[in-house]
């Protein structure tokens, strides 16, 4: 079986890109940590109204569709629309904490958020008209603040850097 997951399309360059998935169609395993993400969704019990709301299909211009080819069985019944657009969220999920956690951990090599992010979007193809380099500095700079667990593992001068950038509030 394959599926057609509806995704925005710097979402389908970041997982066909050969650093992730690579080409469609994306052959999925059962016991693959996708395999198990996609398993997850469609074995659940139907959604709720209040599942539902945040299901609603955003507005974008180029719409298109990420094509996994299921190793495995799912039954038909179970491939809703609905269900189609909880896995393209979560796929858009993966992206940010994967963006987040690449840009982060490129920041020694690269000396800015921005050379990170840069380099991000040309690693993993990204056309910037979808998607540009600033828009995953943003990304990375929102998950960068005070309540972030690893701020709390930070050296005060790493806290000190942070706020000079503007990334997060003076410490104390």
């Amino acid at each position: 079986m394959t599926l057609s997951i509806p995704v925005k399309p710097h979402i389908k360059q970041f997982f066909q890109s050969s650093y992730v998935l690579g080409k469609e169609a994306i052959e999925v395993r059962r016991n693959s940590r996708l395999g198990e993400l996609v398993a997850a969704v469609f074995c659940t019990y139907p959604l709720q109204e209040v599942d539902l709301e945040d299901l609603t299909p955003v507005p974008i211009l180029d719409p298109e569709s990420l094509h996994l080819k299921l190793k495995f069985d799912l039954r038909p019944s179970l491939v809703t629309d609905q269900r189609l657009l909880q896995v393209g969220r979560l796929l858009e999920v993966l992206f940010e904490f994967y963006a987040i956690g690449w840009c982060k951990g490129r920041m020694d090599i690269f000396p800015s958020l921005n050379g990170s992010a840069v380099r991000f979007t040309d690693k993993h193809k990204i056309n910037p008209d979808h998607y540009s380099a600033d828009a995953v500095r943003k990304l990375v700079a929102r998950s960068a603040r005070a309540t972030d667990p690893m701020y709390d593992k930070l050296s005060v001068g790493e806290k000190r850097a942070l706020a000079d950038a503007g990334m997060v509030a003076c410490p104390n």
